[in-house]
């Protein structure tokens, strides 16, 4: 005999995809429903349906349809042993908008080979479409038990200080959320490793009481009818941008700026441990037909992008590490049209963690490269809101080259940059740090170096000096280079290279030239090919006293 019932959710008015959607993120099989009977008494319709042997053990049952009936009634019994036993009432739990509806039901763990009916009851003047039909088994769900106290695991918060400014919060309080089944554990065990990007199959919400509406139906789904301990993720968005939180936090923290202790989730099977689950309400998988075409709005990406780049700086996930539902599990999961925008919102996160979304000063920056392959940076500060000081650094491909500059204050400065030896692209970034300690990127340009066509000695930089230059000359082809200081006598002071070097390159090399005594002195490049020398130039060093 099978005791209690579970209910149903309900989408967003969306069609099939929606709903097919919904049931294979949630259900664990699929199965198919046949129309055996239409009878109408009175005002009454009658609509059942029959599925086909089940041929594995299950405790639940879930239908996805379409009624704009609110009397709707959706009932359920099992084949058992040849006989057919009472019909049992299913849940129904009906989107805030549209006529998308889920009734489901959760009872003992029954053995295959069993065959169920449904049958919906409604107002006869009223139509009624039945996409689809899950089955599940909670027995098999990890999270379908009470977990250990928190004590059990040591929770584990995110970093003090940083960059980014959370998006406002939507509490568990403020939506009206149900208790949590149980005492929920930490998340981290002990370190946060991914963030995971879902969509809801439906639910799809604008406003703010549409998405209380909804995440209170997927809290009933997953609680009530799947059996879990809580809604499954740790946090969700409406297509407004509007957050709002799923599971409980740990340390009863009321907004993300409080550093929460999140509560370990049930939003991607066996890899829920550090797994951060963020869901947009909606549907975004065009495969499954025109219903669940949505595209992600600017509002609900600009979200999805702050709270990840929060995430990542506070609690130490890298960029790299943000998924797809579909990265874990066998799933559509964030649809086609969320999961493609991926590569892009890692970049995005990655950035929006370096400059950050409460500006410490906004900046404008020039490159120009001269003959001598000499990058000429320059910097003005358009906007001030307490730098302490700066930094220019040199970035080649994804990694830093050098830290070219320092200085305190907003001020405008500039920077000639003769150690360029690369035909990649360089990017040069500028970042403050504020007086609060915060640190931003500000500003970032690129440049590229064309490799000249023959052989160049360029002017030494700088010139006059009293200190450190750099010797700076491009070798179209390979060669045995000697490049030696002279004085004015014609006598050798310094041997700055002599050794056999790679063509198509530039080459930067330093010296001293403080060493040397205030006057004129005279460099040379000499370079030996294998039919004798092909370059020799002399160039003239002024160094001051």
């Amino acid at each position: 005999m099978l005791n209690g019932f579970v209910g149903l959710v309900l989408m967003a008015g969306l069609g099939h995809v929606a709903q097919a959607q919904m049931l294979d993120d949630v259900a664990q099989t699929l199965t198919s429903l046949e129309a055996q009977s239409l009878n109408v008494a009175g005002k009454v319709a009658t609509h059942v349906f029959e599925s086909g042997p089940v041929n594995q053990p299950f405790t639940g049952v879930m239908v996805e349809a379409q009624s704009a009936d609110p009397g709707l009634v959706a009932e359920i019994r099992f084949r058992l042993n040849g006989a057919w036993n009472p019909w049992h009432p299913m849940r129904v739990v009906r989107s805030a908008v549209g006529p998308g509806l889920v009734a489901g039901y959760r009872g003992e763990r029954l053995a295959s080979a069993v065959t169920f009916e449904v049958r919906f009851l409604l107002d006869a003047s009223s139509e009624l479409e039945v996409r689809s039909a899950g089955l599940f088994d909670n027995t098999l769900d990890s999270d379908a038990f009470p977990a250990p106290g928190p004590g059990a695991l040591a929770p584990s918060a995110g970093a003090e200080s940083g960059n980014i400014i959370p998006p406002a919060l939507i509490t568990r309080a403020d939506w009206g959320a149900k208790a949590f089944i149980g005492s929920p554990s930490a998340l981290a065990r002990p370190t946060h490793d991914y963030m995971t990007f879902h969509h809801a199959a439906g639910f799809s919400a604008t406003t703010r009481a549409e998405g209380i509406q909804q995440v209170k139906a997927i809290q009933d789904l997953h609680q009530d009818i799947r059996g879990w301990s809580d809604i499954g993720y740790q946090f969700v968005i409406d297509r407004g941008g509007r957050l709002y939180q799923g599971r409980p936090f740990l340390n009863n923290a009321t907004s993300l700026e409080d550093l929460p202790v999140f509560a370990l989730g049930a939003h991607v099977g066996g890899a829920n441990t550090g797994n951060i689950g963020v869901s947009i309400l909606g549907c975004y998988h065009p495969p499954e037909g025109p219903s669940c075409a949505q595209e992600i709005t600017p509002e609900a990406l600009d979200t999805y992008t702050t709270l990840f780049a929060f995430l990542g700086e506070r609690y130490g996930v890298a960029p790299t590490q943000i998924r797809g539902h579909r990265d874990f599990s066998s799933t559509a999961c964030p649809g086609d049209n969320n999961y493609v925008l991926l590569p892009d919102l890692r970049t995005a996160v990655a950035d929006l963690i370096e400059s950050g979304n409460a500006a410490i000063a906004t900046a404008s920056m020039s490159a120009d490269v001269g003959a001598d392959g000499v990058v000429r940076v320059a910097w003005d500060f358009t906007s001030d809101f307490g730098v302490a000081t700066y930094r220019l650094e040199r970035w080649i491909g994804s990694s830093r080259d050098a830290v070219l500059a320092t200085g305190t204050g907003a001020v405008p400065a500039s920077y000639a940059d003769a150690g360029v030896v690369t035909e990649q692209t360089v990017s040069y970034r500028l970042y403050v740090t504020g007086t609060d300690g915060r640190e931003q990127r500000v500003g970032t340009i690129e440049v590229s170096l064309d490799l000249p066509a023959g052989h160049v000695l360029a002017d030494v930089f700088p010139n006059p000096t009293g200190g450190a230059v750099q010797f700076r000359y491009f070798l179209p082809t390979e060669g045995r280079v000697r490049l030696e200081v002279f004085d004015t006598m014609g006598r050798s002071v310094a041997v700055v290279v002599d050794a056999v070097q790679d063509g198509e390159s530039w080459y930067s090399v330093p010296l001293n030239a403080g060493q040397l005594r205030g006057g004129v002195y005279f460099y040379r490049v000499l370079v030996e090919g294998f039919a004798g020398v092909i370059f020799d130039q002399t160039n003239t060093l002024v160094v001051t006293p």
